[in-house]
C-alpha cells in the first residue's frame, strides 16, 4: 500500500507493508485525514512520542486523525463491522491507504456526514470537548478562548454555545476575527486587561497563561492545553491566591483519553453535533495527499483559517 513517509523533515509517498492489526484492532481504508499543527512539528524534528533518540534519517508515518471505511473488523469481534463508516485517531500512521486502529479509537458516522468533514474531529474536536469538560462547562457560565481562530478554538467555541454557556473569543488580528465572524460576535483583538471568566482555555503559554490568572473568576478553571510561544510562565502569587480556588488545569489529551471510561470519549458526541448541524468543521483547505507538503507549509505558516484536510486517492 501507498503512505506518506517522513524522513529527514520531509514527506515522500512510499510503498509499504500492510498494517497487522491487533484482536482489537480494525483496519480501515482511509479516506481523508486532517492535519495537526503538532503533525508537522514532528515531521520538522522528530516526533519525541516515537522516535526518541533515533538517527537524523529515521522514517515514520505520520497522520493522527483519519475517516474512511472498515476492510476488516478486529478479530476479538469487538467494534464497528465491514463495511461501516468510521472517524478515529491513532499515535501515527493515518496517513496512508490503510491504518490499523483499535475500535475503541473509532466512532460510526453516518452518510449524511462526509469523511473529510469527520476527519477534522478526533484530535482538535476531542481535544476542545475535553477542555471544556474539566472546566466544568454548563449553561449560563463564561468562557474565554484564546487561540479562537484555530482548529480547538473554533470547536470550543462552538461546544461551548451549544451548551449555553457564553463564550468570548480571542484572535491575535483583525483578519482572524472575521474568519471567525461566521461562529461568534464576541471577539476580542488581545487578551482582554479584566474581566472574571468561569472557564479559560489556554494554549499560547508564557506572559498569556499569566495574565489568565488575573482574568479568572473566583472558583473558575484555567485548562492550559499549549504552549505555542514556547515560553516559560511566570505569575505574580498574588494573581493566584486572592482568587478564592481558581484552579490551573494541564490538559494533554491522549494522556485525558488514557484514563477515561473510553478511548472515544466524547467522538460520537462530536460526530451527533456534526450531523444535527450544530458543529461547523470550517475546512479551509482541501487537497489530494500528494500535496501534503505544500498544505503543512500553509498551516504552519497560519495561511489557514479553519482545518486542512488530505483526501487519500
Amino acid at each position: 500500500m501507498l503512505a506518506l513517509i517522513a524522513r529527514n523533515q520531509r514527506l515522500e509517498l512510499q510503498s509499504v507493508a500492510e498494517p497487522v492489526p491487533e484482536s482489537s484492532d480494525a483496519v480501515v481504508r482511509v479516506a481523508a485525514s486532517s492535519i495537526n499543527r503538532g503533525e508537522v512539528r514532528g515531521i520538522r524534528t522528530a516526533p519525541h512520542w516515537e522516535v526518541r533518540g533515533a538517527s537524523t534519517d529515521a522514517s515514520w508515518n505520520p497522520g493522527w486523525d483519519f475517516a474512511g471505511t472498515v476492510e476488516q473488523s478486529a478479530a476479538d469481534g469487538t467494534g464497528p463491522d465491514v463495511g461501516s463508516r468510521v472517524v478515529g485517531w491513532v499515535r501515527q500512521g493515518a496517513w496512508a491507504e490503510r491504518v490499523a486502529a483499535p475500535v475503541a479509537q473509532m466512532a460510526i458516522i453516518p452518510e449524511a456526514v462526509s469523511f473529510a468533514e469527520a476527519a477534522t474531529l478526533p484530535i482538535a474536536g476531542l481535544t476542545a470537548w475535553h477542555a471544556l469538560r474539566l472546566g466544568e462547562l454548563a449553561a449560563g457560565k463564561t468562557v474565554l478562548v484564546n487561540g479562537a481562530a484555530g482548529g480547538v478554538g473554533r470547536f470550543a467555541l462552538q461546544i461551548a454555545g451549544a451548551a449555553g454557556a457564553r463564550a468570548i473569543a480571542v484572535v491575535g488580528s483583525e483578519l482572524r476575527a472575521r474568519s471567525i465572524s461566521h461562529l461568534t460576535s464576541d471577539v476580542v483583538i488581545g487578551l482582554p486587561d479584566e474581566g472574571a471568566f468561569d472557564i479559560i482555555l489556554e494554549c499560547a503559554g508564557g506572559a498569556a497563561l499569566a495574565k489568565c490568572f488575573s482574568l479568572i473568576a473566583p472558583y473558575g478553571v484555567v485548562v492550559s492545553y499549549g504552549n505555542s510561544s514556547d515560553e516559560p510562565t511566570c505569575f505574580h502569587a498574588d494573581a493566584a491566591y486572592r482568587k478564592p480556588c481558581f484552579r490551573l488545569q494541564g490538559l494533554n489529551l491522549i494522556g485525558e483519553l488514557a484514563r477515561c471510561a473510553a478511548a472515544n470519549e466524547g467522538l460520537d458526541e462530536l460526530v451527533a453535533m456534526l450531523l444535527a448541524r450544530q458543529l461547523k468543521c470550517d475546512i479551509d483547505l482541501e487537497v489530494d495527499w500528494r500535496d501534503a507538503a505544500r498544505a503543512c507549509d500553509a498551516l504552519m505558516a497560519r495561511q489557514i483559517n479553519g482545518k486542512a484536510v488530505l483526501r487519500m486517492s
